[in-house]
């Protein structure tokens, strides 16, 4: 099991890591709002990744195989976030002034309260569960990981924890060099810079989700 785990870890990393719409969204959450700000969007990415690992555990991911329709409504529906994401960072107000943020960065403002927080976490848990991305991963990796492990119950709830922790961790330290920088990046021309080119991403993520999903 240790071998079969470690490259389990290993291809979580790489998949966690890479570019993608949740990384970009907690960019931007910590460019905008600061460390802690951000993690609440990631708590909710994590939480989409273990609503998606439970479905794909239970066997709705191979009823989904077996129905293309359901994969492309999931990609229209991820999509279609993805357009609402843009349009909404594209419009956002930079910020004047962080003087209520920490010299580091690392503070939330003062406007940042517990119904922003929730916001951002089911923000986080909606992008996770509208991209296919994250479904077909534990469609493709638990499987056959787990055919190599005893006590496969075991290892599938070890395999979601693993993935979470590493999503947390990774996203968190995205998140803490974003708000390193956040004192030059929240002037307000370079803000509203990023704000478009933010948008910009979300847009061409969400069309490249479509293209992909195209005959």
């Amino acid at each position: 099991m240790g071998g079969t785990y470690g490259m389990f870890v290993a291809m979580v990393v790489v998949t966690v890591a890479s570019p993608g719409p949740g990384v970009l969204m907690t960019l931007d959450n910590a460019i905008a709002r600061g460390w802690r700000a951000a993690m609440h969007g990631v708590l909710g990415l994590a939480l989409g990744a273990a609503v998606m690992a439970g479905v794909s555990s239970a066997g709705i991911g191979l009823l989904s195989r077996l129905a293309p329709p359901l994969f492309v409504l999931l990609t229209y529906a991820g999509a279609a976030y993805l357009f609402y994401l843009s349009f909404k960072t594209w419009r956002r107000t930079p910020q004047a002034s962080i003087a209520s943020c920490g010299s580091n960065g690392l503070h939330v403002a003062r406007e940042d309260d517990i119904g922003a927080a929730r916001k951002r976490l089911v923000a986080g848990a909606l992008l996770q569960v509208c991209n296919p991305k994250s479904l077909f991963f534990f469609l493709s990796v638990l499987p056959q990981a787990a055919a190599n492990a005893a006590g496969q119950p075991v290892w599938h709830a070890l395999a979601i924890a693993t993935y979470c922790a590493v999503l947390i961790l990774v996203h968190g330290l995205y998140a803490g060099l974003a708000a390193r920088a956040r004192t030059w990046l929240s002037q307000p021309g370079t803000a509203r810079v990023l704000s478009r080119l933010s948008a910009v991403m979300f847009l061409a993520f969400g069309v490249a989700m479509l293209m992909r999903s195209a005959p």
